[in-house]
């Protein structure tokens, strides 16, 4: 991260604050959450020890999480295995109730002992050592976010600050990224991969500008399968890159040698861009051809998940998209069943209207170069939703936020635009301040009032 000199030194300081406070809250709540109270953790753990222990790739259904890429596993591994992993720690809950009654409550998955408590060691260091991966990985995120929001707002440096804010202190964030998983590594590579798309975009369609975006493609398959779904919003935009200020015909030259060369550099970017990506991935793609008939392994998924038995209705397009909401913004435990107070969900809720009519009074009457880069980033919100929609079909438990972080950077650029769109100029500055403060603290209460209190 370069400072730019349109956005000046302190706007860059305050980036790298934002930056450390998200490494802090992480690394809190990754010591403080007991230890695989988290979506899924546990299996994820389980696919940890197993690449630590036989350093090989599982096959077949019977490690539920073997069904996705292995490259954030890989570095949880590697760090796992500087102490000693295994899961002779971990002793399920057999009185686990996720709703509270008049007879009491017992929200945790696992049962925690003294050998959890400080100092760590063994198992339980390699399980917080490999918890490190996530926090480190949803660090660079914050960063990452940093770099796309100056590539969309150049010379607003509020705005760039703010969006970076609400991805460092979105509380949801913080919790995933402190917790064993592949959504933060997903997030981190989606959001390079965006901002190197956009990079591109800003200097007309020459991947040198973006050099980075190739590996971010890759690695984020590498990951998990959704950042799939930012590839036609990355190709969009080497198109439209390509096509933005091109040349008029001359009349020496005709419309003919114009054409060529946009169509020449649009096609020069795209290999460059997709062709390494695809050669990254192919390990990957090529084994699950081997062993499961398709480069996807969906046979394997549709083995290892809860599958929907029933059509999909009305009833089912609101409970996915109030569980994305109400998850996106902060809801923990190992099942999503630790919610905030309900005045939390309605603040944001307001919000997100209060961003909406934003778009609707004044989102488009900016520059087309401007439009076109906003479009992107919302074409790379909606395809990533519709990719978890198009799963929902399949699975069942996909109302989670988190799903949907290999764009979180993308709609928090948006989100902040609508809000800044409809505040007067005079408003923004310490709008954006109390917007921030409100983050940090959800965060902090989301930690110390609702996980600590529960899972103790």
């Amino acid at each position: 991260m370069n400072p730019p000199s349109l956005l000046g030194q302190s706007t860059w300081h305050t980036a790298l604050l934002l930056v450390a406070a998200h490494l802090c809250l992480a690394l809190a709540y990754s010591v403080w959450n007991p230890i695989a109270e988290a979506p899924d953790e546990a299996d994820h753990w389980a696919l940890v020890v197993y690449l630590a222990q036989e350093q090989q790739l599982p096959t077949g259904p019977w490690m539920t999480q073997g069904k996705h890429p292995p490259l954030a596993h890989i570095g949880a591994a590697l760090l796992a295995l500087l102490a000693e992993p295994g899961n002779d720690f971990l002793h399920p809950n057999p009185q686990v109730q996720l709703q509270p009654t008049a007879d009491g409550w017992s929200p945790n998955f696992f049962l925690h002992t003294d050998q959890e408590n400080w100092p760590w060691q063994g198992a339980v260091l390699s399980f917080h050592l490999a918890r490190l991966w996530s926090v480190l990985t949803s660090t660079a995120t914050v960063a990452a976010a940093y770099g796309l929001a100056r590539t969309v707002w150049p010379e607003r440096p509020g705005r760039v600050l703010a969006a970076t804010g609400l991805v460092a202190l979105l509380p949801e964030f913080v919790f995933i990224g402190s917790a064993i998983n592949n959504d933060s590594t997903a997030a981190l590579f989606g959001t390079l991969a965006l901002w190197g798309a956009l990079a591109i975009y800003r200097a007309n369609g020459d991947w040198r500008a973006g050099w980075w975006t190739p590996l971010a493609l890759g690695a984020g398959l590498l990951t998990k399968v959704s950042t799939a779904a930012l590839w036609p919003a990355v190709g969009l935009a080497l198109l439209a890159g390509s096509l933005h200020n091109a040349p008029l015909p001359a009349a020496q030259h005709g419309g003919t040698a114009c054409s060529t060369a946009w169509r020449a550099r649009w096609l020069s970017s795209s290999l460059a861009v997709f062709l390494p990506a695809l050669l990254l991935a192919s390990p990957w793609l090529l084994r699950n051809w081997q062993l499961y008939g398709d480069p996807l392994g969906l046979e394997l998924v549709r083995q290892t998940v809860d599958q929907r038995l029933t059509p999909w209705g009305w009833a089912d397009t609101r409970w996915l998209l109030s569980g994305w909401f109400v998850s996106f913004w902060g809801k923990f435990g190992g099942a999503g069943h630790l919610p905030m107070a309900n005045w939390v969900y309605w603040l944001l809720a307001g919000l997100t209207a209060a961003s909406t009519a934003g778009w609707v009074r004044s989102g488009w009457r900016q520059p087309r170069a401007q439009q076109e880069v906003l479009a992107l980033l919302g074409l790379a919100f909606l395809s990533t939703a519709a990719s978890i929609w198009n799963y929902s079909l399949l699975a069942l438990g996909t109302d989670q936020g988190r799903l949907l972080f290999p764009a979180l950077a993308a709609a928090a650029v948006l989100w902040i635009e609508g809000l800044a769109n409809l505040l007067p100029a005079s408003w923004r500055r310490p709008a954006g301040a109390l917007l921030l403060a409100l983050l940090a603290a959800l965060s902090l209460y989301a930690l110390v009032g609702v996980i600590r209190p529960a899972l103790l």
